[in-house]
């Protein structure tokens, strides 16, 4: 069963309902979901953002391996709220980008949980780092930042 609503999200959005196998004795999902809910958001930035989808990066020899991650929690998620994911991506020419996740409460946005930072590698399959970012990924970017200028943040310019 998916998990994800999408339901009045934003193309960059995605609206997660947390498990009851998420939660402790005290209804407060813990920590380490933040994590796996920030990447079902990036994938589905990369899906819905960019029009790739993951079978095409796999044919194409495009992987992307964690290099590092930084969150910054603020508040607990107890079992009854609707998390909102916001999703921004940061990027350049180069072998890396970085995914931009606000994770905040769907009924009062104002709320956040957590704030977090996922750097991510082009890579072969061999994980062989590529220099510059693929030019279908770069191509696939530019075409979304055309359509959607707030979902992105290219540093080639900064």
């Amino acid at each position: 069963m998916d998990r994800t609503l999408t339901i009045d999200a934003a193309l960059n959005e995605v609206v997660i309902k947390p498990r009851f196998s998420e939660i402790d004795s005290l209804s407060i999902v813990h920590h380490s979901r933040f994590i796996l809910w920030a990447e079902e958001a990036n994938f589905s930035f990369v899906e819905r953002v960019l029009a790739i989808s993951r079978k095409e990066l796999f044919e194409l020899g495009i992987y992307n391996p964690i290099q590092k991650l930084e969150f910054k929690y603020k508040n607990h998620v107890v079992w009854e709220d609707e998390v909102l994911i916001r999703t921004r991506m940061e990027y350049s020419q180069f072998a890396f980008f970085t995914m931009h996740n606000q994770i905040c409460c769907r009924k009062n946005p104002k709320k956040t949980f957590a704030e977090a930072r996922i750097r991510l590698l082009y890579t072969t399959k061999e994980l062989d780092l590529r220099l510059l970012t693929p030019d279908f990924f770069l191509m696939k970017i530019r075409e979304a930042e055309e359509k959607y200028p707030q979902f992105f943040i290219n540093t080639d310019h900064a």
